[in-house]
């Protein structure tokens, strides 16, 4: 097992989302678990799964990464509510103790109800990003952001906005309702492949999108993270969805629309050639949502025309 920085022979993740439980309070239409029948999210009926990572796993993922050299940030959810768990304060609190940056996503329902909590998070968490849901008019999302900069003076918080921009991501009714061009999919991906993504049971998923861990690229709770991260396999299907047309080599990949685009030349592995991609994507999307290429972000009926493409 490698436990140093020095041991690691592959280069290191830069941020890590832990899932430390499977549930959410919310069942929205933009997002992946919606449709989600498998057992992960929801049962055949319907109904929400709930199920937590063991407190002693939580720790020693934490422990492992430390002993790996990792620094950076880590959110404690993947697709859940990282909130809903009672634990998770006192996950925040051994995360911070250990020297990482805890950069967590809400729908902010919990804190919401519960201003003490929010004092207590308020400076020990670094950042949130909290989902804007509820607002119909302009006046009420400023409305709700102001609410939240009242609560949150120390920590950094940003919102997403999902009722007016929202990614077009498998399993969800927006994937399935809204035009998506094919010629995308010849495309190198472009979707974060530099962070550590582990869900509640311990699996890890390569990206954002496959949370059935599809690739089967292993499980925290039976092999070293370094031998996960940097396996031949790993490195293997990385360098097969950056390339023209290698999407198309794995089934969840060939059916991917979130962040795509239109890049000048196809990214290798690597965090240097990753954030060279993203430059480009960033040069070029706004060619590509001109000529109708890239439709990740739909601007939904606040303010707007209804189902109106962005």
């Amino acid at each position: 097992m490698k436990n140093s920085k020095e041991e690691f022979n592959f280069e290191l993740f830069d941020s890590v989302e832990l899932e430390i439980n499977s549930a959410c309070n919310r069942d929205c239409g933009f997002c992946p678990r919606y449709y989600n029948r498998t057992g992960i999210r929801k049962d055949e009926a319907g109904n929400m799964v709930r199920k937590q990572m063991p407190t002693d796993k939580v720790k020693s993922v934490i422990d492992e990464l430390i002993a790996m050299g990792f620094r950076g940030k880590i959110r404690f959810h993947r697709l859940s509510e990282p909130l809903v768990d009672k634990r998770y304060l006192g996950f925040v609190k051994y995360a911070k103790s250990k020297g990482l940056l805890v950069t967590d996503h809400t729908n902010g329902d919990v804190l919401k109800n519960d201003a003490e909590l929010c004092k207590q998070l308020d400076g020990l968490v670094d950042e949130y990003k909290i989902g804007l849901y509820d607002y119909t008019t302009h006046k009420g999302k400023q409305k709700e952001i102001a609410f939240w900069k009242t609560q949150f003076k120390k920590t950094r918080i940003t919102f997403s906005l999902p009722l007016e921009y929202t990614n077009i991501r498998q399993d969800s009714k927006a994937y399935y309702k809204k035009y998506k061009n094919p010629k995308i999919l010849d495309q190198p991906c472009d979707t974060r492949l530099d962070a550590l993504l582990i869900r509640y049971d311990g699996e890890v998923s390569l990206c954002c999108q496959d949370d059935e861990c599809t690739f089967g690229l292993g499980n925290v709770f039976e092999k070293p993270i370094a031998e996960i991260w940097g396996s031949e396999k790993h490195k293997s299907i990385i360098d097969s969805v950056t390339k023209p047309e290698g999407r198309h080599n794995f089934e969840l990949c060939s059916k991917c629309y979130i962040f795509s685009g239109f890049q000048d030349e196809a990214p290798s592995f690597g965090k240097r050639i990753l954030r060279k991609a993203k430059y480009i994507l960033m040069k070029t999307n706004d060619f590509a949502w001109k000529k109708g290429l890239v439709n990740i972000r739909i601007k939904n009926a606040i303010n707007s025309e209804a189902e109106k493409i962005y």
